[in-house]
């Protein structure tokens, strides 16, 4: 059953009350939502309505219905409040418009990308992948995030105006605190559009938990929900492993290319006509964005989640999807390069080398500790790792060490080298074959 209601009258209220208190109850109190999916592939969707206030889109296959509170499967719905400030801020569709294939759809983002930031086809075709993820972002596991670097302020700040206009529930934000995040209503799917000088540390741990599906983030005794696609313009680096295993980089260097116009009129034309169509993209390809198993196993490990959400950005064309590993190539090598002196590879490879030169035996944590800093000194990192951070890292990585003793705590070897093998293959590591570090440090 699908019907939308805004009104009801006298004598269909009293019809109502005839039939007992209880499911006059019922009737009179509607479930609040900021989206609904259900089973069936029905959706419930925010849409801007003519006064700008917020209304609902029931969709269900071809029919739709559009009020201030929609019904379906037994079950009346109406929006849930938020705060006008940031409604007024919040890019909503209006209306749902043919949007054609994903293909040509995917062609359309990336040229109005290219046109308008004068961006080349990769990155422009990364940038129009993220967009689409943000209209199916349930399907994914991780949120993409953009991060958009270099001196070129102009042509940033018109990427991230474009992508207010192209993004599903995107939303501006400057002056960022944690405290502002969390405050945000919850569950809306927000893309966020940060545009800052510096990100804090807290900020930036929020900001990795809200890219997540699985985590909710606890505020004031209950769970937020803020997963969704971000972009960041920030001065300040996002140096953290998980930043760079879940986010792209988007270059902007000064260049004489003159851009066309992008003014608030152009913008404006913009979002409505591909608010709309985004919609009908969301409405065709979520379920089937759901479904999708994307073998990505020609990508690098650490890039393997954000080259799935991008994949299942374009769920029904294999050839789009396939695509998503050439274009993830060379962040791949760049990871590798990087991987050479990360902490995590050192610890695994450290632990390796000690399994091959005393199999079976049981090692302290500040032996390995110590390996592992000959091996960043070796290769040119000024990186230090002292036994207690050592051991965070063999806890994070899934190694178990006893209990300490007055020396400090030990990994059991002939335990730890099977998953120290595993996580070799896992991250992409080369055989173990330095075992001669510590016979020569103890020479």
């Amino acid at each position: 059953m699908m019907t939308a209601d805004t009104t009801k009258t006298s004598g269909q209220r009293n019809d109502r009350h005839s039939n007992g208190a209880v499911a006059a109850t019922a009737i009179s109190r509607p479930i609040v939502t900021t989206g609904e999916i259900f089973a069936d592939g029905s959706l419930i969707e925010l849409i801007s309505g003519e006064d700008g206030n917020t209304q609902l889109m029931l969709c269900n296959g071809a029919k739709k219905a559009v009020g201030t509170i929609v019904e379906f499967d037994g079950r009346r719905y109406q929006s849930a409040p938020i705060n006008a400030s940031v409604l007024r801020e919040v890019m909503l569709p209006t209306r749902c418009s043919p949007h054609g294939t994903t293909r040509e759809l995917l062609t359309e983002l990336r040229e109005l990308v290219a046109k308008f930031v004068g961006l080349d086809n990769k990155s422009a075709s990364l940038i129009a992948r993220v967009v689409l993820c943000s209209a199916i972002i349930e399907a994914v596991s991780l949120a993409p995030a953009l991060v958009i670097i270099g001196p070129d302020t102009g042509r940033a700040n018109r990427l991230v105006a474009l992508l207010r206009c192209l993004c599903r529930h995107s939303v501006f934000l400057t002056g960022v605190t944690p405290a502002g995040v969390r405050s945000l209503s919850s569950g809306v799917r927000f893309t966020f559009l940060i545009s800052q000088g510096t990100l804090s540390e807290p900020l930036q741990k929020l900001l990795d938990d809200a890219s997540r599906q699985e985590r909710k983030i606890p505020f004031r005794g209950h769970f937020i929900d803020l997963f969704g696609v971000q972009v960041i313009r920030s001065d300040s680096g996002l140096a953290s492993e998980s930043w760079t295993h879940r986010s792209i980089e988007i270059s902007m260097i000064p260049t004489a290319q003159e851009l066309p116009i992008l003014d608030q009129d152009l913008q404006r034309q913009i979002t409505i006509e591909f608010q709309s169509k985004l919609l009908s993209f969301r409405r065709t390809s979520l379920a089937a964005a759901r479904r999708l198993q994307f073998d990505a196993s020609k990508v690098e490990f650490a890039l393997k989640d954000l080259a799935c959400s991008l994949a299942a950005a374009t769920p029904d064309d294999q050839e789009l999807q396939a695509e998503v590993c050439d274009l993830l190539k060379e962040k791949g090598i760049e990871l590798r390069s990087e991987k050479w002196t990360s902490s995590s590879s050192v610890a695994i490879e450290a632990v390796r080398i000690l399994g091959l030169e005393s199999p079976g035996e049981k090692v302290y944590v500040s032996e390995i500790a110590s390996i592992a800093q000959e091996i960043l000194r070796r290769r040119g990192s000024a990186t230090e790792i002292n036994p207690a951070v050592l051991g965070k890292i063999l806890k994070d990585l899934g190694f178990r060490t006893e209990p300490r003793d007055a020396k400090g705590k030990k990994l059991d070897l002939a335990v730890a080298l099977p998953h120290a093998d595993e996580l070799a293959r896992n991250f992409g590591l080369p055989d173990a074959g330095g075992g001669s570090i510590h016979k020569e440090k103890e020479a």
